[in-house]
């Protein structure tokens, strides 16, 4: 997917996000935290069910599926800084079982991203 639209990148978010959870496995809300550098990612993925929070226990992706989610959140990136002027470092991106979605952006550098600063 060589060009992409806002809608694209959430729809690659919401896929990716639900394959670290088996089809079935029931869930109040489903959330993906991505702090975003230069040219790399790193992410956490939380399922809520009940008043548990938990994570996918042994589930790999394919690296095909890493790469289009490192894709999709740099689309993001940059579109919102071209369109707002707003620098994110981060997102969250929540996925409920109705298919709907809420995104948050974080305009902070994280501790991860400031390294030795």
């Amino acid at each position: 997917m060589v060009n992409m639209n806002t809608e694209q990148a959430y729809s690659v978010i919401a896929d990716i996000l639900s394959a670290h959870f088996e089809p079935n496995e029931v869930f109040d809300r489903l959330e993906l935290m991505v702090e975003i550098g230069d040219g790399a990612t790193r992410r956490q993925v939380w399922k809520h069910f009940n008043g548990v929070n938990s994570q996918p226990i042994g589930k790999r992706l394919p690296l095909q599926a890493g790469a289009d989610l490192r894709r999709a959140v740099f689309f993001l990136r940059d579109n919102q800084l071209e369109t707002t002027n707003e620098q994110i470092w981060g997102l969250v991106f929540t996925l409920y079982p109705d298919s709907s979605f809420n995104i948050d952006y974080t305009y902070e550098k994280s501790d991860w991203l400031k390294g030795g600063e």
